[in-house]
């Protein structure tokens, strides 16, 4: 289910992210080339770069005991896991930080080094179709979630609390 919701998120993030690109472009087309180098290059590249920014604005950071950054090779995923309690606002910066910086990063690229064109326009358009699940996230506890409530992840299930209430017992322990 999360992937039937995600993929199309994906695409109207890509969408979104070549917009302004598109109207830019005197003939309003783009053309990239996902063979050769630069795509390849992007994807490896992209995929530590993603986590690790949905990673730093954790409380701790990189150095949080309570983090963990994993691979699993059988779904082919990347993923960072936060054991600890997140504000609403902290968690939705933790879910969006990757799509906004990559983002950004291309644009500043595309504008500095235009020579590398092919590169940040497949780096922003990967990460952007890779963000479907961090935007379908986003959105559930936008809509699900009160503004002052407190998050967990528990394995693949997110947990909410108010904020004035103690923290539960976890399922398992």
């Amino acid at each position: 289910m999360v992937i039937f919701l995600s993929v199309p998120l994906g695409i109207l993030a890509a969408f979104l992210f070549a917009l302004p690109l598109l109207l830019r472009s005197p003939d309003r087309t783009l053309t990239i080339s996902l063979s050769g180098l630069p795509p390849l290059l992007a994807l490896l590249l992209l995929v530590p770069a993603h986590e690790l920014l949905h990673a730093l604005p954790l409380p701790g950071s990189l150095h949080s005991p309570q983090l963990v950054l994993g691979v699993w090779p059988r779904s082919l995923l990347a993923y960072v896991h936060y054991h600890g309690e997140l504000t609403r606002a902290r968690f939705l910066v933790v879910a969006l930080s990757p799509l906004v910086a990559v983002s950004l990063l291309a644009y500043a690229g595309l504008s500095l080094l235009p020579s590398l064109a092919p590169f940040w326009l497949t780096l922003g358009l990967l990460n952007a179709l890779g963000s479907g699940a961090d935007l379908l996230a986003a959105a559930l506890v936008l809509a699900q979630v009160p503004r002052q409530a407190r998050l967990r992840n528990h394995g693949w299930r997110t947990y909410w609390r108010p904020a004035d209430s103690p923290p539960p017992a976890l399922p398992g322990k």
